[in-house]
């Protein structure tokens, strides 16, 4: 008999395409677990404690982040940590472009249509080793003295 476990294909969805805020989901099919977090400039600090919460004692299959666009510091930090934890996972991590129709979507709704995209197997996955960043503007820099 088979393992109930291997049949489903655990996902890990991360969005953190805005410093004000980021969010995790994870789960297989239409039952997933979503996790908002609304606290500004907070990615670096509590994006792997919230990860760690909402996994449990399971594991991802497969990892799902927003590439883009979105706020320079904020991609990074969700596209660095969806790469590392694949990496350490030895799992597959894939890209996903934010959609316009998904921008003005309450962060909530926005998960949902995301991992209903991803669940229906719309998304066209193209591996590669690991997901780059895409900015759709030069990043907002300006020098303290």
């Amino acid at each position: 008999m088979m393992n109930p476990k291997k049949i489903n294909n655990m996902k890990l969805l991360l969005e953190t395409t805005e410093n004000s805020h980021f969010a995790v989901a994870f789960g297989a099919g239409k039952k997933e677990k979503i996790k908002v977090v609304e606290k500004p400039y907070s990615q670096s600090e509590l994006l792997l404690t919230t990860i760690k919460k909402i996994l449990g004692d399971e594991k991802p299959q497969e990892i799902f982040v927003i590439d883009g666009p979105g706020q320079f510091s904020a991609l990074r930090t969700g596209i660095a940590c969806a790469n590392a934890l694949a990496f350490a996972y030895e799992i597959p991590v894939f890209g996903l472009r934010l959609e316009k129709k998904w921008q003005e979507l309450a962060e909530m709704d926005r998960m949902k249509a995301i991992w209903q995209k991803i669940c229906s197997g719309e998304f066209i996955k193209l591996k590669g080793d690991f997901v780059k960043p895409f900015y759709d503007k030069e990043p907002n820099i300006t020098k303290s003295l």
